[in-house]
């Protein structure tokens, strides 16, 4: 092949890779915005807050409508008081685990307690042996102190006599020329003046006397028993004995009794485990239960019956629908590749055949369908259809006729499955977000959520949404189709003007795919 012909050939393929990762763009954005408004699956049938179990349609043979009205009013009820349960259970765990953390230093300080109880008693102990030797010495200093009072005291009854016999003397001597008598006179005249200052009796009596009786008292109060301080301290030193032992024998049942708290705390931590699971549980339980979208039907008594809106349609149909129109989208773009001309007209012939029957088989699935609903879905799975039909192309563009078809089939087979696999979990319980973000990655699962959100009443955010992105995917893909590729539709027409065979690459390589491709393109250019 000649070196025009090889650049040539590459150009076109560089071109359609780059229109695939445009394409791509809309399916990462839409993912992305749907993971940050948290618009799961559930949002499509729940237009509220809370989310329910996918539609259940009445039927005679079904579920009756009534019964899953009270279903879900006693699982609301359960999952009210189970919340009750598990915020009450929360405080038990706090105040238990409080509890704990403050025993856990109660048998560090109730050692402390033991060991100054028995220091207490020990110290008792040796006061109490003190006491005695003190109240021996006591005894012995009263005993003196009684003596020596009784000797003063007794002094004091012979001062009279002693003054008596002195003047006697004096009497005696007076008048007596002898000196020496003289001077003895003298003496005893001083020596009276003396006995006369000396002051036994009276105050000063009294004040031995109360020495006398203040020393005996301090002995009887150390060393006889009967008197306070000495019984004092003999009652202080046993209880300080008492306590000693009866802390240290309360020691095992500390220890017992930090068991117990720590018992509690563990036992109350399970029951709140509990709790949150069976609160968990009664969520899953209401998760699960579906929301009977019936039209309104009246009960024995006359009353309508509540919460039964009047569009329904299962998830699970939706994709179903979906997935017949894309699989069908997808054909059509392989038919837009094999036909040699009008591709025109077989892309919008068979959009509109796969439309008709999509929205055909949705009215006969759903319930309640109206004309403006079902005019917006014919809108969808337009939508989806060309969406398909774009996305094939693109492939077998990029990768060639036969690489590029086996992945459009096995794509398609795959897609089915991811996205059947999350609508049927969604449908009963919440799903990990990472599957989520995988779905919201696939054509199928952005119709499917149309569908269902048209079908059920469900986020107007989720419907506009998967239109947006659908819409993105099919007008970038028809509208790039003479950008991109602004001869492939010479070249298309070059094999039948000439009369010759088809050039080397065409139906089988670049070029090939390229010319064909421009089908497309020209669906969203023609008048």
């Amino acid at each position: 092949m000649s070196q025009p012909a090889s650049r040539s050939s590459v150009r076109p393929r560089a071109r359609s890779l780059l229109l695939a990762l445009v394409l791509v763009l809309p399916l990462i954005i839409g993912a992305a915005v749907a993971a940050v408004a948290d618009l799961d699956p559930a949002r499509t049938w729940s237009a509220g807050d809370e989310a329910s179990g996918a539609p259940a349609v009445a039927s005679p043979a079904g579920i009756d409508p009534a019964e899953l009205v009270d279903a879900r009013r006693a699982a609301g009820e359960a999952a009210t008081q189970a919340g009750f349960l598990t915020t009450g259970t929360g405080e038990l765990v706090d105040g238990t685990g409080q509890m704990r953390e403050e025993a856990a230093v109660i048998p560090e300080q109730f050692d402390e307690a033991v060991t100054g109880a028995q220091q207490l008693a020990d110290g008792l102990v040796q006061l109490q042996a003190g006491t005695g030797r003190l109240g021996s010495g006591a005894t012995e200093v009263a005993d003196g102190v009684g003596q020596a009072v009784d000797q003063v005291v007794g002094l004091g009854a012979l001062q009279g006599q002693l003054v008596e016999a002195i003047n006697r003397t004096v009497r005696d001597l007076e008048g007596s020329d002898d000196p020496r008598l003289t001077e003895a006179r003298q003496q005893l005249i001083d020596l009276r003046g003396q006995v006369e200052t000396i002051q036994l009796n009276g105050p000063v009596a009294d004040q031995l006397t109360a020495l006398k009786d203040g020393a005996r008292e301090i002995a009887n109060q150390l060393n006889v028993p009967g008197y306070a301080f000495h019984d004092g301290i003999y009652s202080a030193t046993k209880g300080a004995q008492d306590l000693a032992y009866g802390l240290s024998q309360s020691q095992g049942g500390i220890d017992e009794a930090i068991a117990g708290v720590e018992s509690l705390d563990d036992g109350a931590q399970r029951l709140d485990q509990m709790a949150t699971r069976t609160d968990e549980k009664v969520d899953a339980v209401q998760r699960a239960l579906p929301v009977v979208q019936a039209t309104p039907q009246a009960t024995a008594d006359g009353q309508a019956l509540e919460d039964e809106p009047a569009r329904a349609l299962t998830p699970l149909y939706a994709m179903f629908i979906a997935a017949l129109v894309m699989l069908g989208g997808a054909a059509l773009g392989v038919a837009a590749r094999l036909a040699s001309g009008r591709r025109v007209v077989i892309l919008a012939a068979g959009t509109l055949g796969l439309t008709a029957l999509g929205v055909v088989c949705l009215a006969l699935v759903a319930t309640g369908l109206t004309v403006a609903t079902g005019a917006l879905a014919a809108v969808v799975l337009a939508l989806g259809v060309l969406a398909s039909a774009v996305l094939t192309r693109v492939t077998i563009a990029v990768l060639g006729a036969v690489v590029g078809g086996v992945l459009a089939a096995v794509g398609g087979i795959a897609q089915v499955g991811l996205v059947g696999w999350v609508w049927k979990s969604a449908a009963a319980a919440d799903i990990a977000v990472v599957w989520q973000v995988l779905a919201n990655l696939l054509p199928l699962n952005w119709a499917t959520s149309a569908l269902t959100a048209l079908g059920n009443g469900g986020s107007g955010q989720a419907l506009w949404l998967a239109v947006g992105v659908l819409a993105a995917i099919a007008v970038i893909g028809l509208a790039a189709g003479r950008m991109v590729f602004p001869a492939a539709a010479a070249s298309v027409t070059m094999p039948a003007v000439t009369g010759s065979e088809p050039a080397e690459g065409e139906g089988h390589g670049p070029v090939g795919d390229t010319a064909v491709y421009a089908g497309l393109g020209e669906a969203g250019h023609s008048r």
